[in-house]
C-alpha cells in the first residue's frame, strides 16, 4: 500500500504536470500567434519589395526603350544624311569623269587634227620635190 506522503507527492506530481502541459500548450498557441504574425508581416515586406523591384525594373525598360529609339532615329537619320553626301560626292565624280573624257576627246582631236595637217603637208612638200625633180628629168 501507499502511504499518504506518496500520494500527496503522486498528486502533486500530476497536478505540476497539468500546469506544466497547459502551460506549454499555452505558449505553444502563444508562438504559433507570433509565427503567423510575423511571417505575414514577412511575407507583406517581401510583396512590398518584390512590387519596388519590379517597378524599378519596368521603368529601367521603359527608358532603355526610349533611349533605344532615340538612338536609332539619330542612327537612321546620320545614315540619310550620309547616303545623300555619297550621292552628291558620286555625281561630283560623273561629273568631273565626264568633263576629263571631253578634254581628252578634245585634245585627241587636236593631235588628230595635227597629225593630219602635218601629214599633208609632209605630203604636199613630197610631191613639190617629185614634180621639181620630175621636171628636171622631162627637160
Amino acid at each position: 500500500m501507499t502511504s499518504v506522503g506518496e500520494l500527496k507527492a503522486q498528486k502533486y506530481i500530476e497536478t505540476e504536470s497539468k500546469r506544466h502541459n497547459e502551460e506549454i500548450k499555452k505558449l505553444r498557441t502563444e508562438n504559433a500567434r507570433q509565427i503567423e504574425v510575423e511571417s505575414k508581416t514577412g511575407e507583406n515586406e517581401i510583396k512590398k519589395i518584390k512590387t519596388d523591384y519590379d517597378a524599378r525594373v519596368s521603368n529601367l525598360k521603359n527608358e532603355t526603350e526610349q533611349k533605344l529609339v532615340e538612338i536609332r532615329d539619330r542612327q537612321s537619320k546620320s545614315v540619310s544624311e550620309e547616303n545623300q553626301r555619297m550621292e552628291q560626292e558620286l555625281m561630283n565624280l560623273k561629273k568631273t569623269h565626264e568633263e576629263q573624257k571631253s578634254e581628252i576627246k578634245v585634245a585627241q582631236q587636236n593631235e588628230i587634227n595635227e597629225m593630219v595637217e602635218s601629214h599633208k603637208t609632209t605630203l604636199e612638200n613630197a610631191r613639190q620635190k617629185f614634180l621639181k625633180e620630175k621636171s628636171k628629168f622631162n627637160v
